[in-house]
């Protein structure tokens, strides 16, 4: 007789092998920094929500009042700088984890993700005849190279710039100043050379990259990513390519949501525009599949969120699960990715990426069979609860049904790999407050 399954013992041994991998150093790096910014992040989504309500009355009097452009500013300033804070995160992780002071590494690390950051862009003028002329502007940085487009580029600048410069203080490169010297005076001294040999090693790729079609290095970190994805196409085959792709770019901090509908865009809009046309006519849309894509993307976060509040054991996510539902209920993922992580989470990594495949694959088999209401093809907002969405959708009440269980089906999928997660939260909890006693 087969001896009984102990779950416990799993987990503990799960557990077990993945806190070795969480706690490499760049790793334990990388996911300290992103916490360290959910607040951030967290804040802007707030405004983001309460500036998007897909209320009609609302939206007209967050347009007429100039309310909603007031509320656009903290939300372009968490969204379009957050490359910035998480260089500065990062290198203040990286400075911490070698037992050096982060200020200086930080600064160095934020100059050196300037220096391959390009210096011009598109820019769209109104004249005082009301024309609009579209060119290139010199002498200015691009908002999109420090929003999300830049956050991979941010990562990779942030650990090497700061290890460099941290490399080079320790092998004593400095300039040493007498012990007279005030301290603040000493220490601008000191960051002189390993800063400044820092700088060269990036105006070298800077230069390197000017030499190539790409440009810059920004251009092509996403032109090698996109170029596979082009070769989709407007079936199952490719809305899945599109699912998975997001995701699994989004867990190794490139924004999958960008890349994917650069290389996508084209399709979404001719497939959008069949089946508006074929709901125009009163026929079935042709292309399910595409309608759906957009709305199964983000419906596995609110399953996630609410297995945090039902079963969360560990203060951290305890407290967490709290901060994440608002956003998460209005299917927003950027506090949930950060605040999480779930940026290069080993654990969470396979619901992650399986839950839009699961909820597309579904929902499509669903509305194939007749079980639930076939979308219509009117344009939804995703912003809102995934059940209303489908309600929207589809105009029945089967597709708000069928969107309360698609949340439950996905509360199904992260709950053993949020357990491990959790697990291992309550054992560093018990291990942080059995060296507080100690002290």
């Amino acid at each position: 007789m087969a001896g009984k399954f102990d779950f416990s013992a799993t987990i503990d041994t799960v557990s077990e092998k993945l806190t070795k991998f969480t706690k490499l150093r760049y790793i334990k790096v990388i996911t300290n920094a992103f916490m360290s910014i959910a607040a951030l992040s967290i804040a802007g989504s707030i405004f983001s929500l309460i500036k998007s309500l897909p209320i009609p009355v609302w939206q007209t009097f967050m347009t007429n009042s100039g309310i909603g452009d007031i509320l656009s500013i903290p939300v372009s300033v968490t969204s379009d700088l957050i490359a910035v804070f998480v260089i500065l995160a990062i290198a203040n992780e990286v400075a911490k984890s070698f037992n050096e002071k982060p200020f200086a590494p930080a600064i160095i690390a934020l100059g050196s993700f300037m220096i391959l950051t390009p210096f011009s862009g598109q820019a769209q003028v109104i004249t005082a005849e009301g024309e609009t002329i579209i060119g290139t502007a010199l002498n200015v940085i691009p908002l999109g190279s420090l929003g999300a487009r830049g956050i991979f580029l941010a990562m990779i600048a942030g650990i090497l710039a700061s290890r460099i410069y941290i490399a080079l203080i320790k092998k004593g490169i400095t300039i040493k100043m007498p012990g007279s010297v005030p301290p603040a005076v000493g220490q601008m001294f000191e960051t002189m050379i390993p800063g400044g040999l820092t700088f060269i090693v990036f105006l070298i790729l800077r230069q390197v990259f000017s030499l190539t079609p790409f440009g810059t290095m920004q251009n092509f970190i996403y032109t090698i990513i996109q170029t596979p994805l082009m070769n989709a196409t407007a079936n199952m085959g490719g809305a899945l390519l599109y699912s998975i792709a997001s995701k699994v770019l989004w867990l190794f901090g490139i924004h999958g949501g960008l890349v994917t509908y650069a290389a996508f865009g084209s399709i979404m809009k001719t497939t959008g525009a069949a089946n508006a046309s074929a709901f125009a006519a009163g026929e079935i849309v042709p292309h399910l599949e595409w309608g759906l894509v957009t709305g199964m993307t983000n419906v596995g976060i609110l399953g996630l969120t609410l297995v945090m509040i039902i079963f969360a054991k560990s203060k951290q996510y305890k407290s967490l699960s709290k901060l994440f539902l608002p956003t998460s209920l209005f299917c927003i993922t950027e506090p949930i990715v950060f605040g999480f992580p779930l940026i290069m989470n080993p654990i969470m990594a396979v619901p992650f990426v399986l839950s839009p495949v699961i909820s597309l694959l579904s929902t499509t088999a669903v509305m194939s069979i007749g079980l639930v209401t076939p979308i219509t093809g009117a344009q939804i907002s995703t912003t809102i609860p995934t059940p209303i969405y489908l309600a929207l959708a589809n105009s029945s009440i089967s597709g708000f049904i069928w969107g309360l269980v698609l949340v439950v089906i996905n509360m199904a999928l992260y709950f053993p790999f949020f357990l491990v997660a959790d697990h291992m939260a309550c054992k560093q909890e018990a291990e942080n407050e059995a060296a507080e006693a100690q002290q």
